[in-house]
């Protein structure tokens, strides 16, 4: 067996030319095929990585070359080319959020494990040197049993923006979904029971359309999450906030912990983790890599990913009802 995974990239956007710049970072995993609809933006990121062009999908699963893919296009699409790579017989790769639906995350999962690949969500921020070493502390016990948890997440995103039409699809419902949960909350909403290794059991949420930027969909949502283990988390987000903000604080029963960037504190000093949040997307195509080359399991697996999603949807179902919503309902049955 090689210990060189080659690789597909299906799309050739922003975040697939991220995918290939991480690539390029690590030894295990070469870029061999780009395809993309637009031919002139699939040829100039190939060329980019000396790999194959394409403009459909059936070509490119059809290279015996490739082994596994990098599924980076807009979110309604994964579901339906990850289970078309999978009945290729291709490892994948899928960038956030991981559907739409847990319908389609289930087709997904199901799909790939009846083909025997791996599935990975890219869960980028589960491979920054920072959060992995607050999950390592919390396991530890550094600061006791974890009773509190708020986070934060205000931006500025403006989907259309002056002389630009690629972002018009996030004011799409069935394209893009809610933006503020489907584009920015697949991570902030996945970190939450990552950190404490425990599952959300019961959410309760709140949602505003705060300006008229994104045309009928709400803007900012918060929302306060139980979990397993007795730990309550706060989410606060918003995608129409001039000042912008990315922070937490984590409160146990013998210390506290802050994080705002990379800079984290515990217990009002400023600790020093190795490494930077720029690692991690290397990071995490070297674990796919790994994982494909290895047969194990990645951390953010399909099936781990599968709870992240639910949490959402509980999220959006809280603030439709105006009422909590248990976990219990959107579990697998």
């Amino acid at each position: 067996m090689s210990n060189v995974l080659s690789v597909g990239v299906i799309g050739a956007g922003g975040i697939a030319r991220s995918h290939m710049n991480a690539i390029e970072a690590n030894d295990n995993i070469r870029v061999v095929a780009v395809m993309d609809v637009d031919p002139d933006r699939a040829g100039a990121a190939a060329g980019d990585h000396g790999a194959s062009v394409y403009t459909d999908l059936e070509p490119l699963l059809g290279d015996a070359r490739v082994e596994a893919v990098h599924v980076c296009t807009p979110h309604s699409l994964h579901a339906d080319q990850v289970v078309a790579a999978a009945a290729a017989g291709k490892h994948v790769l899928v960038e956030k959020p991981m559907a739409l639906t847990l319908t389609d995350c289930d087709r997904m999962i199901d799909a790939c494990d009846q083909a025997g690949k791996i599935l990975m969500v890219g869960q980028v921020m589960r491979y920054y040197p920072v959060n992995r070493g607050i999950r390592k502390m919390i396991a530890d016990g550094e600061i006791g049993q974890v009773g509190h948890l708020i986070r934060r997440r205000y931006s500025y995103f403006n989907p259309t923006p002056a002389g630009s039409d690629s972002r018009h699809w996030y004011l799409d419902l069935e394209i893009g979904g809610n933006c503020v949960l489907y584009c920015f909350g697949p991570h902030e909403y996945d970190i939450l029971h990552w950190y404490l290794n425990s599952p959300v059991t019961q959410v309760y949420a709140q949602g505003s359309e705060s300006t008229d930027l994104y045309q009928g969909q709400k803007d900012s949502y918060t929302a306060m999450m139980t979990h397993e283990n007795g730990a309550v988390s706060v989410l606060s987000q918003t995608v129409v906030s001039h000042t912008g903000a990315h922070d937490q604080y984590i409160v146990g029963s013998e210390g506290s912990m802050m994080l705002s960037g990379d800079k984290l504190t515990v217990n009002g000093q400023e600790v020093s983790v190795e490494g930077s949040s720029r690692e991690g997307m290397p990071n995490q195509i070297r674990e796919f890599a790994d994982c494909c080359l290895e047969g194990r399991e990645p951390d953010a697996s399909g099936h781990s990913v599968r709870h992240s999603m639910a949490v959402i949807e509980a999220a959006k179902l809280s603030a439709e009802r105006n009422a909590p919503v248990q976990m219990s309902e959107l579990e697998r049955t």
